[in-house]
């Protein structure tokens, strides 16, 4: 199977008087790039991970994805809910050469989740996340060993997506060459209006490289280099 890098263009655009480029106690240029930087980059990772692939990349957690699994909640585990059997099952579902290079991503919004997690023993249940000092230690940043990472670039609670187990190893990114963003500027486009204008440019691509989810010589399960909880919890 072969899949296409298409390179797309995120492109940011603003106008500064000269007044303010000659007057301003700080390099104006050197902000407007660092700014600009920081959110085009913020839209080319939220289209990697959610991407619809329509003039976008398309991201490891969008539906369209055809390697995507999406993990069944156990019933009866309440709404807006993350348990250590849904941890556990999303685990066993991930390709195991990808153990050694999976990430998990959630939305900060499953922390309280996380962090009241607890196994089963007898009658009663132990934590599984919690520190072994409990709220005055710092809390886990893994989770089965694997790097846990908060950000809003992940769904809300409840939604699949909110969490998410990913090996990005498996996902190809396109850029032009050289890479990164492109800044250009002009004082011809405003020039009856004293104001120089400053253009930001960004030419990438992104695609799963897996076109399905894999199934094992032995055992029932599709494996996967994605996957996220279902969104359907009662």
């Amino acid at each position: 199977a072969q899949i296409a890098l298409t390179l797309h263009k995120l492109t940011g655009l603003c106008y500064v008087s000269d007044e303010l480029l000659e007057d301003s106690a700080i390099a104006l240029e050197a902000e407007l790039v660092r700014k600009f930087g920081e959110a085009i980059a913020f839209v080319e990772d939220d289209d990697y991970l959610n991407g619809t692939g329509a003039n976008m990349a398309l991201g490891v957690l969008n539906s369209a994805n055809p390697a995507l699994i999406t993990v069944t909640a156990i019933s009866g585990q309440g709404a807006n809910t993350i348990i250590a059997e849904n941890i556990r099952d999303m685990w066993t579902q991930l390709y195991p050469r990808g153990h050694g290079r999976s990430v998990w991503l959630a939305n900060i919004e499953t922390f309280p989740q996380l962090f009241s997690m607890e196994m089963a023993v007898g009658t009663g249940g132990v934590p599984v996340w919690l520190p072994a000092g409990g709220m005055s230690g710092a809390p886990f940043q893994t989770l089965m060993g694997k790097e846990l990472i908060f950000t809003e670039k992940c769904q809300a609670l409840g939604t699949a997506g909110d969490i998410a187990l990913v090996d990005f190893s498996q996902y190809a990114i396109g850029q032009r060459g050289g890479g990164g963003v492109t800044t250009a500027m002009s004082i011809h486009l405003r020039f009856d209006y004293d104001e120089t204008a400053f253009r930001f440019v960004l030419r990438y691509d992104g695609q799963p490289t897996w076109t399905s989810a894999l199934t094992p010589k032995r055992g029932s399960n599709d494996l996967g280099p994605t996957i996220v909880l279902n969104s359907t919890r009662t």
